[in-house]
Protein backbone atom coordinates (compact mmCIF):
# COMPACT_ATOMS: atom_id res chain seq x y z
CA UNK A 1 0.00 0.00 0.00
CA UNK A 2 1.46 3.35 -1.00
CA UNK A 3 1.05 6.66 0.80
CA UNK A 4 -0.32 9.70 -1.03
CA UNK A 5 1.76 12.88 -1.19
CA UNK A 6 -0.50 14.91 1.12
CA UNK A 7 -0.39 12.25 3.84
CA UNK A 8 3.36 11.91 3.46
CA UNK A 9 3.99 15.65 3.80
CA UNK A 10 1.58 15.97 6.71
CA UNK A 11 3.20 13.03 8.52
CA UNK A 12 6.69 14.35 7.85
CA UNK A 13 5.70 17.79 9.13
CA UNK A 14 4.19 16.33 12.30
CA UNK A 15 7.18 14.05 12.87
CA UNK A 16 9.65 16.90 12.50
CA UNK A 17 7.52 19.24 14.60
CA UNK A 18 7.27 16.60 17.30
CA UNK A 19 10.98 15.85 17.29
CA UNK A 20 11.97 19.50 17.37
CA UNK A 21 9.36 20.24 20.01
CA UNK A 22 10.82 17.51 22.18
CA UNK A 23 14.36 18.62 21.45
CA UNK A 24 13.46 22.28 22.07
CA UNK A 25 12.59 21.23 25.60
CA UNK A 26 15.84 19.27 25.68
CA UNK A 27 17.65 22.37 24.46
CA UNK A 28 16.15 24.40 27.30
CA UNK A 29 17.39 21.70 29.65
CA UNK A 30 20.92 21.76 28.19
CA UNK A 31 21.04 25.58 28.26
CA UNK A 32 19.84 25.81 31.85
CA UNK A 33 21.92 22.96 33.22
CA UNK A 34 25.03 24.19 31.41
CA UNK A 35 24.71 27.47 33.28
CA UNK A 36 24.12 25.82 36.65
CA UNK A 37 26.70 23.02 36.40
CA UNK A 38 30.35 22.79 35.42
CA UNK A 39 31.89 21.08 32.35
CA UNK A 40 33.40 18.48 34.69
CA UNK A 41 29.87 17.50 35.86
CA UNK A 42 28.84 16.85 32.26
CA UNK A 43 32.09 14.99 31.68
CA UNK A 44 31.62 12.57 34.59
CA UNK A 45 28.06 11.77 33.47
CA UNK A 46 29.12 11.43 29.82
CA UNK A 47 31.78 8.90 30.81
CA UNK A 48 29.27 6.95 32.90
CA UNK A 49 26.73 7.08 30.05
CA UNK A 50 29.26 5.53 27.68
CA UNK A 51 29.39 2.47 29.91
CA UNK A 52 25.60 2.54 30.41
CA UNK A 53 25.03 2.81 26.66
CA UNK A 54 27.10 -0.33 26.12
CA UNK A 55 24.60 -2.22 28.28
CA UNK A 56 21.52 -0.48 26.91
CA UNK A 57 22.33 -1.19 23.29
CA UNK A 58 21.67 -4.90 23.86
CA UNK A 59 18.06 -3.95 24.46
CA UNK A 60 17.59 -2.22 21.12
CA UNK A 61 17.18 -5.32 19.00
CA UNK A 62 14.70 -3.75 16.62
CA UNK A 63 11.40 -4.90 18.12
CA UNK A 64 9.67 -1.75 16.89
CA UNK A 65 11.01 -2.17 13.36
CA UNK A 66 10.11 -5.87 13.41
CA UNK A 67 6.47 -5.03 14.21
CA UNK A 68 6.42 -2.37 11.50
CA UNK A 69 7.66 -4.93 8.99
CA UNK A 70 4.75 -7.32 9.79
CA UNK A 71 1.99 -6.56 7.23
CA UNK A 72 -0.98 -7.28 9.50
CA UNK A 73 0.14 -7.90 13.09
CA UNK A 74 -2.30 -9.35 15.60
CA UNK A 75 -2.21 -9.26 19.41
CA UNK A 76 0.18 -12.20 19.61
CA UNK A 77 2.82 -10.20 17.74
CA UNK A 78 2.58 -7.33 20.22
CA UNK A 79 2.51 -9.64 23.26
CA UNK A 80 5.58 -11.48 22.02
CA UNK A 81 7.50 -8.27 21.36
CA UNK A 82 6.58 -6.90 24.81
CA UNK A 83 7.57 -10.14 26.57
CA UNK A 84 10.94 -10.19 24.84
CA UNK A 85 11.39 -6.52 25.80
CA UNK A 86 10.51 -7.28 29.43
CA UNK A 87 12.96 -10.17 29.76
CA UNK A 88 15.75 -8.39 27.97
CA UNK A 89 15.66 -5.08 29.82
CA UNK A 90 15.31 -6.69 33.24
CA UNK A 91 18.44 -8.69 32.51
CA UNK A 92 20.17 -5.51 31.39
CA UNK A 93 19.26 -3.81 34.68
CA UNK A 94 21.14 -6.55 36.50
CA UNK A 95 24.03 -6.30 34.05
CA UNK A 96 24.34 -2.56 34.64
CA UNK A 97 24.62 -3.12 38.38
CA UNK A 98 27.31 -5.72 37.74
CA UNK A 99 29.52 -3.56 35.53
CA UNK A 100 29.27 -0.42 37.70
CA UNK A 101 32.41 -1.04 39.80
CA UNK A 102 34.33 -2.30 36.76
CA UNK A 103 33.57 0.87 34.78
CA UNK A 104 34.56 3.06 37.73
CA UNK A 105 37.87 1.20 38.00
CA UNK A 106 38.55 1.43 34.26
CA UNK A 107 38.03 5.19 34.12
CA UNK A 108 39.47 5.79 37.63
CA UNK A 109 36.37 7.81 38.56
CA UNK A 110 34.64 6.38 41.69
CA UNK A 111 31.45 8.40 41.06
CA UNK A 112 30.69 6.20 38.03
CA UNK A 113 29.66 3.33 40.33
CA UNK A 114 26.80 5.23 41.95
CA UNK A 115 25.68 6.76 38.67
CA UNK A 116 25.35 3.39 36.94
CA UNK A 117 23.53 1.83 39.90
CA UNK A 118 20.90 4.58 39.74
CA UNK A 119 20.79 4.40 35.93
CA UNK A 120 19.77 0.73 36.17
CA UNK A 121 16.32 2.00 37.16
CA UNK A 122 15.98 3.25 33.58
CA UNK A 123 16.19 -0.34 32.36
CA UNK A 124 13.36 -1.37 34.66
CA UNK A 125 11.14 1.45 33.38
CA UNK A 126 11.92 0.63 29.75
CA UNK A 127 11.28 -3.07 30.39
CA UNK A 128 7.62 -2.55 31.21
CA UNK A 129 6.89 0.28 28.74
CA UNK A 130 3.93 -0.18 26.40
CA UNK A 131 4.98 -1.62 23.01
CA UNK A 132 1.58 -0.64 21.60
CA UNK A 133 2.76 2.88 20.81
CA UNK A 134 4.40 1.48 17.68
CA UNK A 135 0.93 1.94 16.17
CA UNK A 136 1.56 5.70 16.10
CA UNK A 137 4.18 5.08 13.42
CA UNK A 138 2.26 2.34 11.62
CA UNK A 139 -0.82 4.57 11.32
CA UNK A 140 1.22 7.81 11.07
CA UNK A 141 -0.82 9.32 13.91
CA UNK A 142 2.06 11.48 15.06
CA UNK A 143 -0.21 13.99 16.79
CA UNK A 144 -0.92 11.61 19.69
CA UNK A 145 2.72 10.58 19.76
CA UNK A 146 3.77 14.24 19.92
CA UNK A 147 1.47 14.97 22.85
CA UNK A 148 2.87 12.01 24.79
CA UNK A 149 6.53 12.83 24.12
CA UNK A 150 6.12 16.52 24.90
CA UNK A 151 4.40 15.71 28.18
CA UNK A 152 7.20 13.34 29.15
CA UNK A 153 9.91 15.88 28.34
CA UNK A 154 8.20 18.73 30.18
CA UNK A 155 7.78 16.61 33.31
CA UNK A 156 11.36 15.36 33.23
CA UNK A 157 12.65 18.90 32.57
CA UNK A 158 10.95 20.16 35.71
CA UNK A 159 12.52 17.37 37.74
CA UNK A 160 15.96 18.11 36.26
CA UNK A 161 15.71 21.83 37.02
CA UNK A 162 14.58 21.28 40.61
CA UNK A 163 17.45 18.82 41.11
CA UNK A 164 19.97 21.21 39.53
CA UNK A 165 18.92 24.20 41.64
CA UNK A 166 18.95 22.02 44.75
CA UNK A 167 22.07 19.88 44.28
CA UNK A 168 24.26 21.91 41.88
CA UNK A 169 26.20 18.80 40.82
CA UNK A 170 26.13 15.93 38.32
CA UNK A 171 23.36 14.10 40.18
CA UNK A 172 20.89 16.54 38.68
CA UNK A 173 21.67 15.12 35.23
CA UNK A 174 21.29 11.54 36.44
CA UNK A 175 18.02 12.19 38.26
CA UNK A 176 16.62 13.92 35.18
CA UNK A 177 17.40 10.97 32.91
CA UNK A 178 15.90 8.40 35.29
CA UNK A 179 12.80 10.55 35.74
CA UNK A 180 12.41 10.82 31.97
CA UNK A 181 12.38 7.01 31.62
CA UNK A 182 9.80 6.63 34.39
CA UNK A 183 7.57 9.33 32.87
CA UNK A 184 8.01 7.65 29.48
CA UNK A 185 6.78 4.33 30.86
CA UNK A 186 3.73 6.00 32.39
CA UNK A 187 3.06 8.02 29.24
CA UNK A 188 3.02 4.98 26.97
CA UNK A 189 0.13 3.48 28.92
CA UNK A 190 -1.78 6.75 29.09
CA UNK A 191 -1.41 7.33 25.34
CA UNK A 192 -2.28 3.84 24.03
CA UNK A 193 -4.98 1.34 25.14
CA UNK A 194 -2.92 -1.81 24.49
CA UNK A 195 -2.31 -3.80 27.68
CA UNK A 196 0.37 -6.49 27.36
CA UNK A 197 0.23 -10.16 28.24
CA UNK A 198 3.10 -12.59 28.60
CA UNK A 199 3.59 -14.61 25.41
CA UNK A 200 6.38 -15.91 23.18
CA UNK A 201 4.13 -17.38 20.51
CA UNK A 202 5.63 -15.28 17.68
CA UNK A 203 9.24 -15.27 18.89
CA UNK A 204 10.69 -16.83 15.72
CA UNK A 205 8.95 -14.30 13.48
CA UNK A 206 9.85 -11.28 15.62
CA UNK A 207 13.44 -12.27 16.36
CA UNK A 208 14.10 -13.30 12.78
CA UNK A 209 13.87 -9.66 11.77
CA UNK A 210 15.13 -8.20 15.05
CA UNK A 211 18.55 -9.86 15.15
CA UNK A 212 19.76 -8.07 12.04
CA UNK A 213 18.33 -4.86 13.43
CA UNK A 214 20.34 -5.46 16.60
CA UNK A 215 23.55 -5.86 14.62
CA UNK A 216 22.81 -2.50 12.97
CA UNK A 217 22.00 -0.89 16.31
CA UNK A 218 25.16 -2.25 17.92
CA UNK A 219 27.25 -0.91 15.07
CA UNK A 220 25.54 2.49 15.22
CA UNK A 221 26.22 2.60 18.96
CA UNK A 222 29.93 2.02 18.36
CA UNK A 223 29.94 4.90 15.91
CA UNK A 224 28.08 7.24 18.27
CA UNK A 225 29.88 6.41 21.53
CA UNK A 226 33.44 5.60 20.50
CA UNK A 227 34.61 9.22 20.91
CA UNK A 228 33.42 9.45 24.52
CA UNK A 229 34.86 6.03 25.30
CA UNK A 230 38.37 6.83 24.11
CA UNK A 231 38.41 10.45 25.30
CA UNK A 232 37.35 9.36 28.77
CA UNK A 233 40.54 7.33 28.93
CA UNK A 234 42.95 9.98 27.61
CA UNK A 235 41.69 13.44 28.71
CA UNK A 236 40.21 15.14 31.77
CA UNK A 237 36.45 14.92 32.51
CA UNK A 238 36.09 18.67 31.82
CA UNK A 239 37.36 18.13 28.27
CA UNK A 240 34.97 15.22 27.81
CA UNK A 241 32.24 17.56 29.02
CA UNK A 242 33.10 20.16 26.38
CA UNK A 243 33.07 17.48 23.70
CA UNK A 244 29.86 15.88 24.95
CA UNK A 245 27.88 19.13 25.17
CA UNK A 246 29.19 20.24 21.75
CA UNK A 247 27.99 16.97 20.25
CA UNK A 248 24.63 17.11 22.01
CA UNK A 249 24.02 20.65 20.82
CA UNK A 250 25.09 19.83 17.26
CA UNK A 251 22.92 16.72 17.23
CA UNK A 252 19.83 18.72 18.21
CA UNK A 253 20.18 20.75 15.01
CA UNK A 254 21.29 17.93 12.71
CA UNK A 255 20.61 14.35 13.72
CA UNK A 256 17.36 14.98 15.54
CA UNK A 257 15.55 16.15 12.42
CA UNK A 258 16.97 13.16 10.53
CA UNK A 259 15.65 10.91 13.29
CA UNK A 260 12.19 12.41 12.83
CA UNK A 261 12.29 12.00 9.06
CA UNK A 262 13.52 8.43 9.45
CA UNK A 263 10.27 7.50 11.16
CA UNK A 264 8.29 8.60 8.10
CA UNK A 265 10.85 7.21 5.64
CA UNK A 266 10.82 3.78 7.27
CA UNK A 267 7.05 3.36 7.07
CA UNK A 268 6.88 4.84 3.56
CA UNK A 269 9.62 2.60 2.16
CA UNK A 270 8.24 -0.46 3.94
CA UNK A 271 4.84 0.07 2.31
CA UNK A 272 6.10 1.00 -1.14
CA UNK A 273 8.79 -1.62 -1.70
CA UNK A 274 6.44 -3.97 -3.47
CA UNK A 275 5.85 -1.66 -6.41
CA UNK A 276 9.23 0.09 -6.22
CA UNK A 277 7.73 3.56 -6.01
CA UNK A 278 10.25 4.95 -3.55
CA UNK A 279 12.22 7.85 -5.00
CA UNK A 280 15.68 7.46 -3.49
CA UNK A 281 16.93 10.70 -5.05
CA UNK A 282 14.14 12.68 -3.39
CA UNK A 283 14.82 11.06 -0.01
CA UNK A 284 18.54 11.84 -0.15
CA UNK A 285 17.93 15.36 -1.40
CA UNK A 286 15.35 16.06 1.31
CA UNK A 287 17.65 14.89 4.10
CA UNK A 288 20.61 16.86 2.75
CA UNK A 289 18.55 19.98 2.02
CA UNK A 290 17.46 20.18 5.66
CA UNK A 291 20.55 18.93 7.49
CA UNK A 292 23.27 20.68 5.43
CA UNK A 293 22.29 24.31 6.24
CA UNK A 294 21.82 23.49 9.90
CA UNK A 295 25.29 21.94 10.16
CA UNK A 296 26.93 24.72 8.13
CA UNK A 297 25.05 27.31 10.16
CA UNK A 298 26.51 25.94 13.37
CA UNK A 299 29.97 26.02 11.82
CA UNK A 300 29.59 29.67 10.83
CA UNK A 301 27.95 30.87 14.05
CA UNK A 302 29.58 28.61 16.66
CA UNK A 303 30.90 31.35 19.01
CA UNK A 304 27.65 33.32 19.00
CA UNK A 305 25.51 30.16 19.28
CA UNK A 306 27.48 28.94 22.29
CA UNK A 307 27.52 32.37 23.94
CA UNK A 308 23.73 32.70 23.58
CA UNK A 309 22.74 29.16 24.48
CA UNK A 310 25.38 27.96 26.93
CA UNK A 311 27.18 30.98 28.31
CA UNK A 312 30.70 32.38 28.17
CA UNK A 313 32.31 29.56 30.18
CA UNK A 314 31.59 27.18 27.27
CA UNK A 315 33.25 29.35 24.58
CA UNK A 316 36.39 27.12 24.50
CA UNK A 317 34.12 24.52 22.84
CA UNK A 318 33.53 26.72 19.74
CA UNK A 319 36.41 25.38 17.57
CA UNK A 320 35.46 21.84 18.56
CA UNK A 321 31.77 22.31 17.79
CA UNK A 322 32.59 23.53 14.28
CA UNK A 323 34.12 20.14 13.46
CA UNK A 324 31.48 18.15 15.34
CA UNK A 325 28.63 19.99 13.60
CA UNK A 326 30.01 18.90 10.23
CA UNK A 327 30.42 15.31 11.25
CA UNK A 328 26.99 14.96 12.91
CA UNK A 329 25.42 16.39 9.76
CA UNK A 330 27.22 13.90 7.53
CA UNK A 331 26.42 11.08 9.94
CA UNK A 332 22.70 11.96 9.92
CA UNK A 333 22.48 11.47 6.16
CA UNK A 334 24.72 8.40 6.30
CA UNK A 335 22.50 6.63 8.83
CA UNK A 336 19.49 7.38 6.62
CA UNK A 337 20.97 5.05 4.00
CA UNK A 338 20.92 2.14 6.45
CA UNK A 339 17.35 3.00 7.44
CA UNK A 340 16.22 2.81 3.80
CA UNK A 341 17.78 -0.63 3.44
CA UNK A 342 16.16 -1.84 6.67
CA UNK A 343 12.72 -0.62 5.62
CA UNK A 344 13.00 -2.22 2.19
CA UNK A 345 13.65 -5.64 3.72
CA UNK A 346 17.43 -5.60 3.28
CA UNK A 347 18.32 -5.72 6.97
CA UNK A 348 21.45 -7.76 6.28
CA UNK A 349 22.82 -5.15 3.89
CA UNK A 350 22.07 -2.40 6.40
CA UNK A 351 23.82 -4.37 9.13
CA UNK A 352 26.85 -4.97 6.90
CA UNK A 353 27.08 -1.26 6.12
CA UNK A 354 26.86 -0.33 9.79
CA UNK A 355 29.41 -2.95 10.80
CA UNK A 356 31.87 -1.48 8.31
CA UNK A 357 31.21 1.95 9.77
CA UNK A 358 31.78 0.66 13.29
CA UNK A 359 35.14 -0.90 12.39
CA UNK A 360 36.28 2.25 10.59
CA UNK A 361 35.16 4.41 13.51
CA UNK A 362 36.93 2.28 16.09
CA UNK A 363 40.13 2.18 14.03
CA UNK A 364 40.16 5.84 12.94
CA UNK A 365 38.99 7.46 16.17
CA UNK A 366 41.02 5.12 18.37
CA UNK A 367 44.17 5.88 16.37
CA UNK A 368 43.56 9.63 16.49
CA UNK A 369 42.99 9.57 20.25
CA UNK A 370 46.05 7.41 20.92
CA UNK A 371 48.52 9.46 18.87
CA UNK A 372 47.17 13.01 19.28
CA UNK A 373 45.18 12.84 22.55
CA UNK A 374 43.19 15.90 21.53
CA UNK A 375 39.41 16.14 21.08
CA UNK A 376 39.84 18.05 17.79
CA UNK A 377 41.76 15.12 16.28
CA UNK A 378 39.01 12.72 17.38
CA UNK A 379 36.33 14.92 15.80
CA UNK A 380 38.25 15.16 12.50
CA UNK A 381 38.67 11.38 12.42
CA UNK A 382 34.92 10.93 13.01
CA UNK A 383 34.18 13.36 10.17
CA UNK A 384 36.44 11.45 7.75
CA UNK A 385 34.94 8.08 8.70
CA UNK A 386 31.35 9.26 8.26
CA UNK A 387 32.13 10.96 4.94
CA UNK A 388 33.62 7.66 3.73
CA UNK A 389 30.57 5.68 4.86
CA UNK A 390 28.18 8.14 3.21
CA UNK A 391 30.03 7.76 -0.08
CA UNK A 392 29.83 3.97 0.15
CA UNK A 393 26.15 4.19 1.06
CA UNK A 394 25.36 6.38 -1.96
CA UNK A 395 27.04 3.86 -4.26
CA UNK A 396 25.06 0.96 -2.73
CA UNK A 397 21.78 2.88 -2.98
CA UNK A 398 22.50 3.68 -6.63
CA UNK A 399 23.18 0.01 -7.37
CA UNK A 400 19.98 -1.01 -5.60
CA UNK A 401 17.92 1.62 -7.45
CA UNK A 402 19.64 0.77 -10.75
CA UNK A 403 20.68 4.36 -11.33
CA UNK A 404 23.91 6.32 -11.66
CA UNK A 405 25.78 7.03 -8.43
CA UNK A 406 26.86 10.37 -9.89
CA UNK A 407 23.29 11.50 -10.58
CA UNK A 408 22.21 10.26 -7.17
CA UNK A 409 25.09 12.09 -5.48
CA UNK A 410 24.10 15.30 -7.26
CA UNK A 411 20.99 15.44 -5.08
CA UNK A 412 23.33 15.48 -2.09
CA UNK A 413 25.93 17.85 -3.52
CA UNK A 414 23.54 20.69 -4.40
CA UNK A 415 22.53 21.26 -0.75
CA UNK A 416 26.14 20.83 0.35
CA UNK A 417 27.39 23.48 -2.09
CA UNK A 418 24.55 25.83 -1.13
CA UNK A 419 25.37 25.32 2.55
CA UNK A 420 29.06 25.97 1.84
CA UNK A 421 28.14 29.21 0.09
CA UNK A 422 26.10 30.24 3.09
CA UNK A 423 28.97 29.49 5.49
CA UNK A 424 31.39 31.45 3.28
CA UNK A 425 29.15 34.51 3.28
CA UNK A 426 28.64 34.40 7.03
CA UNK A 427 32.29 33.79 7.92
CA UNK A 428 34.10 35.83 5.26
CA UNK A 429 31.79 38.50 3.84
CA UNK A 430 29.36 39.34 6.63
CA UNK A 431 30.66 41.29 9.60
CA UNK A 432 28.10 41.68 12.38
CA UNK A 433 29.56 42.88 15.68
CA UNK A 434 27.07 44.72 17.85
CA UNK A 435 28.87 43.67 21.02
CA UNK A 436 26.01 41.35 21.97
CA UNK A 437 25.86 37.74 20.69
CA UNK A 438 22.05 37.47 20.45
CA UNK A 439 21.43 40.21 17.83
CA UNK A 440 24.56 39.06 15.99
CA UNK A 441 23.16 35.52 15.86
CA UNK A 442 19.71 36.64 14.71
CA UNK A 443 21.18 38.63 11.82
CA UNK A 444 23.44 35.72 10.84
CA UNK A 445 20.50 33.28 10.85
CA UNK A 446 18.35 35.58 8.70
CA UNK A 447 21.10 36.27 6.16
CA UNK A 448 22.14 32.62 6.11
CA UNK A 449 18.59 31.44 5.35
CA UNK A 450 18.30 33.83 2.40
CA UNK A 451 21.73 32.90 1.00
CA UNK A 452 21.12 29.18 1.37
CA UNK A 453 17.65 29.18 -0.20
CA UNK A 454 18.78 31.34 -3.09
CA UNK A 455 21.92 29.27 -3.71
CA UNK A 456 20.06 25.96 -3.57
CA UNK A 457 17.43 26.91 -6.13
CA UNK A 458 20.06 28.57 -8.35
CA UNK A 459 22.03 25.30 -8.42
CA UNK A 460 18.83 23.37 -9.12
CA UNK A 461 17.93 25.60 -12.07
CA UNK A 462 21.53 25.46 -13.35
CA UNK A 463 21.31 21.65 -13.23
CA UNK A 464 18.27 21.66 -15.49
CA UNK A 465 15.64 21.37 -12.73
CA UNK A 466 15.96 17.61 -12.24
CA UNK A 467 13.46 15.65 -10.18
CA UNK A 468 14.23 15.53 -6.50
CA UNK A 469 13.73 17.39 -3.24
CA UNK A 470 13.97 20.83 -4.84
CA UNK A 471 11.23 19.94 -7.31
CA UNK A 472 9.01 18.70 -4.50
CA UNK A 473 9.69 21.91 -2.56
CA UNK A 474 8.85 24.02 -5.62
CA UNK A 475 5.57 22.14 -6.10
CA UNK A 476 4.72 22.54 -2.44
CA UNK A 477 5.51 26.27 -2.43
CA UNK A 478 3.53 26.73 -5.65
CA UNK A 479 0.54 24.94 -4.17
CA UNK A 480 0.64 27.04 -1.01
CA UNK A 481 0.98 30.25 -3.05
CA UNK A 482 -2.10 29.40 -5.12
CA UNK A 483 -4.12 28.63 -2.02
CA UNK A 484 -3.13 31.90 -0.33
CA UNK A 485 -3.55 34.06 -3.43
CA UNK A 486 -6.54 36.48 -3.21
CA UNK A 487 -9.67 35.32 -4.99
CA UNK A 488 -8.68 31.65 -5.09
Amino acid sequence: MTIDRATLYRSAFLAVTMQWGVRAIGLVSVITLARLLQPSDFGVVAIALSAAAFVELFGWIGLRQALLRVPDPDRSHYDTAWTIQLILFMLLAVAMLAIAPLAASFYKIPAVTGILCVMSLRMVALAVSNIGIVDFERDMTFGRDMAMRLGVRVASLLVSLVAAFTLRNYWALVIGMVAQSIFWMIGTYVAHPYRPRLSLARRAEILGVSLWMFVSTFSEWVQSQIERLVLGRFVLPATVGLYSVSKDLSSIFTQEIATALNRVTFVTVARSEANGSTNVATVIGAYAAIVAPLAAGLVATAPDTIAVLLGAKWLPAAPLMRIIALYTGVQAVSLMVASVFQASGQARRAATLNIAGAFLSAAGIGTAAFFFRRPEAVAVAALCVNATMLTIGIVLLAMDAKTSAVSLAANLLRPLFAAAAMAFVLMRLLSVETGHPLPDLLVEVAVGAVVYGTSLFFLWFASGRPGGAEQEAALLIGGLTRRLAPGR
